[in-house]
């Protein structure tokens, strides 16, 4: 292997380290993460059996291109992640892809030379084989010796990611396929432009445009009609979406179940904006906020001198909310006089002001949120139980925020954009480690407490700098089950959270064994914990600095002092 391979390699080993600190397996939870997505570890007998049947239906033409397509949008994604990790050159980026599709169980990738590349001058040159390759060896599983290569999969991620990272359209071609008798797979990657010109055949059916399926920043899936600053795409966000599309456009009162900071409000919000009323007003009155003898003056008006202070006539809730929607939260904290009078209202669609003689008509949609089981409350004679059949013409179940962590990176997003705004600041997102303690926490507080706990993340984060682990749960909450990450021995390693830190056990430990074996002074000792530590935070100095109960000013300095030591010292051995 020559120098430059070696050189390759070495990168290469280095990102692969990296990279496995981004790989978060949570038992507990269900989940397993890479930087901030949901990742399936799924049988490749199962997937290889999808792609034996996708080959009978359909033209082998049909197939390469919807697996291509597949391919491709995994890797522009990994491409996208990547480069927010704030890497030094695309060189680096670049080891990157091939390390992240072997850790995926794709294949093994051995570059047969260093990439070449000029991004401004659109120029880009990479070589590589391809050891086995999954796909490859599903292909003649199923089918046999292939007349042509069928990496499919793997050359749309090839695409994706070195497109996202370059911005360059770029093309690798299966030159060599171990499912075409060959002893390995071999691929070469060029601008697809160049391909192009060179009237390759084989790029005819690409269409690079189309396959990029950026949906990280549409609300809800990408119809972001009446559900600004709504983001999700688990089943349980699609679910909730739908029925709410669904009622919109009708007359009929909604009733949003849900334990308290799942987003009642907000999505009675959407549901309004998408409604025939949308041009009327949206009225908020939260029963529970209201002392027992003011919730009827709360929503039915007051008349001057109907009691000691009211010096002035006034509308309640119901008025106010004429021609609108009115959004009653807590249904089930209203005393049972007012409910029977909120009854009357919803029946007549008209309304008695406190004091007054008069009765007044309203045209009000009511969409009302409970927090709790209406049915039973009715069964234990605190609920009337007409109400509650008044209220459940059309029920929502809203799932909580531990039911649906897939919502958990695009929420994050967005309350990390709202926050920055709001505060003036700007943070470079969410440290590996502490997208790893969003997906082990609980969410007693749903929605609402992780909106309150990226706030808190923004305030406390260096300017410039990501949000950690310690920024997020400074306010006393427990973790309460860990995650694992994949060590360099390909064994899963558990993470904890100790001191409100992370805490990387093979860090020390590895540490421990190196320094036991050699003789090595104090200044070595605290450059080589600063060297780990450091690295351990993906290079954030901010991030290394508070692991070691330091400020950042006090890290970098003596950081600084002690690699030129260091220097001095091998000039002088």
């Amino acid at each position: 292997m020559s120098d430059k391979t070696e050189s390759v390699a070495e990168i290469e080993k280095v990102a692969a380290e990296r990279l496995s600190r981004h790989l978060h397996f949570s038992p507990d939870t269900g989940f397993i993460q890479l930087f901030d997505q949901r990742m399936l570890l799924m049988h490749g007998d199962s997937i290889g059996e999808l792609r034996r049947e996708l080959l009978d239906r359909l033209s082998v033409r049909e197939t390469r291109e919807l697996l291509t397509r597949l391919g491709y949008q995994q890797g522009f994604a990994d491409g996208e992640r990547v480069r927010r990790l704030g890497l030094k050159d695309i060189e680096d980026g670049l080891a990157f892809g091939p390390r992240l599709r072997e850790m995926e169980g794709f294949v093994r990738n051995l570059p047969v030379e260093r990439m070449r590349f000029d991004i401004a001058a659109g120029e880009f040159y990479g070589d590589y084989f391809w050891h086995s390759s999954w796909e490859a060896q599903a292909h003649l599983a199923t089918h046999g010796r292939s007349g042509s290569p069928v990496c499919w999969m793997m050359n749309g991620y090839a695409d994706g990611y070195t497109t996202a990272l370059t911005g360059l359209q770029i093309h690798w071609r299966e030159t060599e396929c171990v499912a075409m008798g060959h002893s390995h797979c071999r691929v070469i990657g060029k601008p697809l432009s160049q391909w192009q010109e060179e009237g390759d055949a084989d790029v005819g059916f690409l269409k690079v445009e189309a396959f990029v399926s950026d949906t990280e920043e549409a609300p809800l899936n990408g119809n972001g009609s009446g559900f600004e600053g709504f983001v999700g795409i688990s089943p349980g966000f699609k679910r909730v979406a739908n029925l709410v599309r669904r009622v919109a456009p009708t007359r009929s009162t909604v009733l949003f179940k849900g334990e308290s900071g799942v987003g009642k409000e907000r999505f009675t919000r959407a549901l309004h904006s998408i409604s025939p009323r949308a041009e009327g007003p949206m009225v908020a009155l939260n029963c529970a906020a209201i002392p027992p003898d003011l919730v009827e003056a709360e929503l039915f008006g007051v008349e001057r001198g109907a009691y000691t202070g009211a010096h002035t006539s006034r509308p309640g809730r119901f008025e106010r909310a004429n021609g609108g929607t009115l959004f009653l939260d807590e249904v089930s904290s209203l005393p049972l006089p007012a409910q029977g009078k909120l009854l009357r209202a919803l029946q007549e669609q008209e309304v008695e002001r406190v004091g007054g003689v008069n009765t007044i008509k309203v045209d009000v949609r009511i969409v009302a949120a409970a927090n709790c089981d209406l049915r039973r409350e009715v069964a234990e004679g605190r609920f009337r139980q007409d109400l509650f059949y008044r209220l459940n013409v059309f029920p929502v179940e809203i799932p909580p925020l531990r039911a649906r962590l897939e919502d958990i990176p695009l929420l994050v997003k967005l309350f990390v954009r709202s926050a920055t705004r709001r505060n003036e600041k700007t943070v470079r997102g969410l440290t590996g480690a502490a997208y790893a303690a969003l997906f082990d926490y609980d969410w007693p507080g749903n929605v609402r407490e992780l909106e309150n706990l990226i706030e808190r993340g923004v305030i406390l984060a260096d300017e410039g700098e990501s949000i950690d682990v310690d920024h997020l749960f400074s306010g006393g909450e427990e973790l309460g089950h860990g995650s694992f990450h994949v060590g360099q021995d390909g064994k899963l390693i558990p993470k904890v959270y100790l001191d409100d830190h992370q805490v990387d056990k093979d860090l020390a430990e590895s540490l421990i064994d190196e320094l036991i074996s050699t003789d090595t002074g104090y200044d070595e000792i605290e450059l080589m914990l600063f060297e780990r530590v450091l690295a351990s935070c993906d290079g954030n100095v901010s991030a290394a600095a508070r692991r070691l109960r330091m400020n950042r000013a006090q890290f970098e300095y003596r950081l600084k002092k002690y690699r030129a030591e260091n220097s001095e010292w091998n000039k002088r051995g």
